[in-house]
This record gives structure tokens, C-alpha cells and sequence, in this order.
């Protein structure tokens, strides 16, 4: 649907707004408002209306309201900055003042909906007797070859950030050696050869094979291309660790596609880099809220007419759109209920390839049809298309990790998980027993090991546990835990599970309060991230930060608790809010915890002891540097914490046309 209002335009299906010169892309939120207030048909809309439509009648502050009136109103002045678009009438709402023209409108008639019934019945009748066609025709050709991978390289380590070039028959990779350390390597028609090496984050290879772009994070955050023939660099613009950029070539080697965030809060969105002019360009939008990827997987097709871009909408959940590039007008949006971890296309540019996990599928952009193409053992980190006759080049790794334990009187440090699987997130309130996360058995899962006696046991949870936030009640008894927005209790001796806070409330960290029917929990449902708690008795919930709060723990008579988007620890007493440890980042949020009278957290590769009563802070543990950010305290002060172990991957091809 498009409309007109005075000099602007307004795409309902591609979200933007466009003058005669340029296009701006909506946020979700200023978009909703904006079909809100052109529904009102010029009369004024209400701000109740407004947080019914826009927010579905969630709880927001006013300033949540007036920040996303405001946002628009900054998009409208861009294009526009002669007249007035939106009116504020004091007490009562908003109104859009400019006549609205509909200027398209979708009609469907009678009978050419009949007829595409009768399409649709005989396409269906047909689509039956080819099947039964096929059937027959491979069960009598019992010799057609199925899918068989092979193996191009076994380096020791693993390779990473495959980038594929098939019209020159070649692919490059990053191989690390020694963290933060990598190698560069290119393969051309089968042999490989090193291109250099240094704090490498990322790279992508341009389609004639003759350039590199790469991020160089030595000293200062760079995006560079490597000329592979001159064996020069130049340097093309700076960046910063933190937006972890991600890199593509667009339609020559004088145009990079790349994502970023701009802090560690936000989704990605995708830009464009013109080497030429220097000039960024935005091409789409990070997620107005937080949690979300946003778009953090790209890939532009061999013909260089079409982008496809998967958005992270949440667990299992993708949305994979198809733009027309340089354009980017929308041709298709397909539904994923996938975990994306690479894309790719097809060299006829009819196939989008995406892997989750371990498994690598196919999308038809025609039809939306989703296909399994093939099933590994281990997971894939990257895929790439290796020439033009549809061979697929991709990593298999396999990850491991151990538990260990560090002893406070004795000084020590044993392990106390150590196989071949991933354990992560460990959990323990007494010394003899300690949860974590495994892919031990078939599927990943919450597990349990006796310290005494070494004996491991799977919890019997009704999902497959991947990385999901957990933590333990005072006894270990209970374990609370979130999975798709909602939060859910264990009980480890009826072994009963009990959704305790729906998701309609946004849920996300949460924690026990000072008894087991009270919790502490992370909300952004008023527009910001604040702590809440609620008694599970009565399911009465009470709002308690109105400055951020996101990880909360209640100790004594005060809560302890990190914020979203500010670095620290803060303490709220008596209503009153101080910062209590400055110098604790952001990225660790959730990487602290209140034992006896103390605090403990993780900076600069030790975890750190705060005295509650002395005020004073020391170091407490040095942690090895393959160390993964996930600890716990026990009651007696000892740590409990995730080490990962050296990773181990194979590239492969797998040809799809046999």
C-alpha cells in the first residue's frame, strides 16, 4: 500500500518514506505510529490510542511515546523540512495534518479468484502426478549417487569465515593460530597459499580474486584490502571492536557491503561503502529493540542484482528478505523457523543456502519453498558458494570446553567436566554439586555432576537446552530458566516444570529474590530496561528500577544489580540508587555475583572481590586465557567457571549436481 501527503510518500510494504530524491526506511515503532495516525484520517489520535496500536497495550513511560513522535518527525523533516507533518494538541494526542491519498490499493476480484482456484486445483493435480513421476523414476534407478562431502584442507586448529569467489574458483579463510592471533589464506584452484597474518576478525574475498577486505584490529580497529598480486594494503576506514563488522564485496571491487551495531545493546543493520567517494551508506535498519540481532547475515547473489539479508527475530526465528540491490526495494520475505548461521546463493541466483547447526537447507526466492539439502555431523560456522556448478564449500568445527574448579584454601585448580563436548554456563551454590549446559548427549542439555563422586546426570527438560540464562534457588532445589521470552521453574525433586512468568511480560534475566516465591526479573515492557520482581504467591508484580536495571540480585536489606547500556554495579536501598563498582564493563552484565558480604566479577582477565563492608577490592582469581566469561561463586568461596578447550574443524565441498 503507498500513500501521499503532502511532498512525501509512504510505503506500507518496504516501510519507507521518499521524497523526489531520497528514501528513508522506518523503524518499527515510527512506523506503526505513522499507519496509526494515518488511520485517524486527520482527526487528533490519543496517546492511549497510540500505546494500544503501537505498543499493544503494553505499559510504557510517556517518554517512550514521545521519543518515538520524535523520531519520526526527524525522518519527515529530512525529506521535508518546509511544512509541518504531525500536530501535538496539548492533553489530548497527535494528528497528522496533511491530507492522505491512498494511492494504491490491492483488488482482488471475483472471478479471478475463482480462476485461481481452478489454477490452484489443476497445478495441485499436476504437482501430484509429477510426484508419483518422480517416485517411480528413482525407485527404478537405484544407482543415483546421493550427496557425499569431501574434504579439502585438515589444517591442526580450525578455519573460519569462508569467502568464495566461483567465478575465479577460489576462497579464502581465516586460520587462528594463537589467540587474538589468525592467519589469512587463499585458495586458488586447489592450492593454498598464506597471504599474512595479525589480529584478523574478518574477511571476504572479491569475485575476480584479485583483493582482500579485512579488519585489522592490531593497534586501532581498520577495515583494509589487501591487493594479492601487488601484496599492498590500504587502509579504508576505521572502525571499532565492539560493532563487529562482518564483511562482503558488492558489485566490484570498489564497493564493500558490511553490518555493524553501534554498541554492544543494539541489532545490526548493513551499510555500504562507495571506495571511490569514501562515502557510508545505510541500507537498512537495526531492531528498535534490544536482544535482537537485527540483520546479521548478508549475501549478494553472482549477478549482483539481489541481496538476500537474514534478520534475527528470535529463537529459532528468522525472517530472510530478498532486496534488489543497489535499490533495496523488497522482492520477497520468507519465514524461517531456522537458527541461521551462514548464507549463501546459488549460482543461478533461484536459491538462497542457509545452514542451522548442523544441517545446510535451501530456499527457492519463487516459491518460498524450504528444503533440506543435506545433514552433517558437527555444526557449520560458514558456507560459500566454491565455483559456478552449484558446489558448496563450508566448515565443519567441533567445539569443547571443560568446568573446572578453583579452590580458595588450597589455591588449586582441578577439572570437574572434561570430555569431548561444550560445557558452558556453570551453576552451584554448594561445592558437591555443580549445573552447566552440554551437547554430551544427543541434543544439548541441562546436566549435573556430583564433585564427590564424579557422577554426571541429564536433566529431564521437555526441550533441547542450548544457551539459555539459568540459576539456582538457595538449596539447589529449583531451577529457574528462561526459553522464548518466558521464565520457568524446575523443581530437581518432582522433576515438574512450571511456566512462573509469561512471555507476554518480556521477561529475561532473572534471579531468585530473598526466598524462593519471590523473583527478580528483567523487563523492557515500559520501554527501557528496568527490574521488576514479582511473589509467586500471589503473582503480584512491582516494578523497582525507573533508572535501568537489567541483572538484579536482592542481599540483605538492599538489591545489587548491572544496567543495559551503563558500565557497573549499583546498589538500590531504601529507594535510593548509588554506583557501588565503577569499572565493571558492560559486556559483563551478567558475569557477577553477591556471595557472604562480597561482590565478584570479571575484568582484565581475573575475577575480582568486592568487600560490602570494607569497601575495598581485590583480585581474587587469574583466569586462563581461554577462559569464556561464564563463573559462579560457591558458599565457601570457591569458583566454578567454563575453560574453553583448542577448537578443532575440516573445510569440505559438496557438490549438488551429481
Amino acid at each position: 500500500m503507498r500513500y501521499e501527503f503532502a511532498a512525501i510518500q509512504f510505503d506500507t510494504v518496504n516501510r519507507t518514506l521518499t521524497n523526489s530524491t531520497n528514501t528513508i526506511r522506518l523503524e518499527p515503532k515510527p512506523y506503526s505510529l505513522l499507519l496509526t495516525l494515518i488511520e485517524g484520517g486527520g482527526d487528533v489520535v490519543s496517546r492511549d490510542t497510540l500505546i494500544e496500536k503501537v505498543w499493544l497495550g503494553r505499559i510504557v513511560t510517556e517518554s517512550a511515546v514521545n521519543k518515538a513522535v520524535s523520531t519520526l518527525r526527524q525522518h519527515i523533516n529530512k525529506l521535508d523540512g518546509q511544512n509541518e507533518y504531525i500536530e501535538t494538541i496539548p492533553t489530548l494526542g497527535y494528528r497528522l495534518v496533511p491530507a492522505v491519498t491512498q494511492l494504491h490499493k490491492d483488488v482482488t476480484p471475483t472471478v479471478s479468484s475463482r480462476k485461481n482456484i481452478t489454477l490452484i486445483a489443476a497445478t495441485f493435480i499436476f504437482s501430484i502426478c509429477i510426484a508419483l513421476f518422480v517416485a517411480y523414476f528413482f525407485q527404478a534407478q537405484p544407482n543415483v549417487s546421493p550427496l557425499v562431502p569431501h574434504k579439502l584442507t585438515s589444517q591442526n586448529g580450525i578455519e573460519l569465515q569462508l569467502s568464495g569467489a566461483p567465478l575465479s574458483k577460489s576462497f579464502s579463510y581465516l586460520h587462528p593460530i594463537s589467540p587474538p592471533y589468525s592467519e589469512l589464506w587463499l585458495n586458488r584452484n586447489g592450492t593454498n597459499i598464506q597471504l599474512l597474518s595479525g589480529n584478523l576478525r574478518a574477511q571476504t574475498l572479491s569475485q575476480d580474486a584479485k583483493y582482500i577486505a579485512y579488519i585489522d584490529d592490531e593497534q586501532n580497529c581498520s577495515v583494509k584490502r589487501l591487493d594479492i598480486t601487488a601484496q599492498k594494503t590500504q587502509t579504508l576506514f576505521p572502525c571499532q571492536v565492539i560493532e563487529n563488522i562482518k564483511l562482503s564485496w558488492g558489485r566490484n571491487h570498489q564497493e564493500l557491503i558490511y553490518r555493524k551495531r553501534t554498541n554492544i545493546h543494539s541489532g545490526y543493520g548493513l551499510y555500504r561503502f562507495d571506495l571511490n567517494t569514501r562515502r557510508h551508506t545505510q541500507l537498512t535498519l537495526p531492531p528498535a529493540t534490544g536482544n535482537l540481532k537485527g540483520d546479521h547475515l548478508f549475501s549478494l547473489s553472482q549477478a549482483k542484482d539481489k541481496l538476500s539479508v537474514a534478520t534475527y527475530l528470535g529463537e529459532d526465528k528468522h525472517r530472510l528478505t530478498i532486496y534488489r540491490y543497489p535499490e533495496m526495494t523488497v522482492e520477497q520475505t520468507i519465514a524461517l523457523p531456522h537458527h541461521l548461521s551462514s548464507i549463501t546463493w546459488s549460482a543461478d541466483g533461484k536459491l538462497v543456502y542457509f545452514t542451522d547447526a548442523n544441517s545446510i537447507y535451501s530456499a527457492n526466492v519463487g516459491n518460498k519453498a524450504v528444503t533440506l539439502v543435506h545433514k552433517l555431523t558437527a555444526p557449520i560456522e560458514s558456507i560459500a558458494l566454491l565455483n559456478s556448478n552449484n558446489t558448496l564449500l563450508f566448515n565443519q568445527y567441533k567445539l569443547t570446553s571443560a568446568v573446572k574448579l578453583f579452590d580458595i584454601s588450597e589455591n588449586t585448580i582441578t577439572p570437574v567436566v572434561n570430555n569431548q563436548a561444550l560445557n558452558r554456563l556453570p551453576r552451584a551454590n554448594h561445592s558437591q554439586q555443580v549445573w552447566y549446559i552440554s551437547d554430551h548427549g544427543a541434543d544439548s542439555a541441562l546436566w549435573s555432576v556430583d564433585t564427590n563422586t564424579q557422577t554426571n546426570v541429564a536433566t529431564p527438560l521437555p526441550h533441547a537446552f542450548n544457551f539459555q540464562r539459568f540459576t539456582l534457588n538457595h538449596d539447589a532445589s529449583k531451577v529457574l530458566f528462561e526459553y522464548r521470552d518466558a521464565i520457568y521453574q524446575f523443581d530437581t525433586k518432582s522433576q515438574h516444570v512450571t511456566e512462573v512468568i509469561s512471555d507476554e511480560l518480556k521477561a529475561y534475566v532473572a534471579n531468585y529474590g530473598k526466598h524462593d516465591d519471590e523473583i527478580i526479573y528483567s523487563s523492557e515492557r515500559s520501554g527501557s530496561w528496568q527490574l521488576w520482581s514479582v511473589n509467586l504467591n500471589t503473582d503480584k508484580h512491582q516494578q523497582l528500577t525507573t533508572k535501568g536495571g537489567y541483572s538484579g540480585y536482592a542481599h540483605g536489606d538492599a538489591i545489587y544489580f548491572t544496567k543495559f547500556s551503563q558500565p557497573g554495579i549499583w546498589q538500590l536501598q531504601e529507594g535510593l540508587e548509588s554506583l557501588i563498582v565503577p569499572d565493571v564493563a558492560i559486556r559483563n552484565w551478567l558475569n557477577w555475583r553477591p556471595r557472604g558480604n562480597a561482590l565478584y566479577y570479571e575484568k582484565d582477565n581475573h575475577i575480582w572481590q568486592f568487600d560490602l563492608n570494607t569497601q575495598q577490592e581485590k583480585q581474587y582469581l587469574t583466569l586462563p586465557s581461554s577462559f569464556i566469561g561464564q563463573f559462579d561463586v560457591l558458599a565457601n568461596g570457591d569458583i566454578v567457571f567454563a575453560q574453553l578447550n583448542q577448537p578443532s574443524g575440516e573445510l569440505w565441498r559438496l557438490s549438488l549436481n551429481n
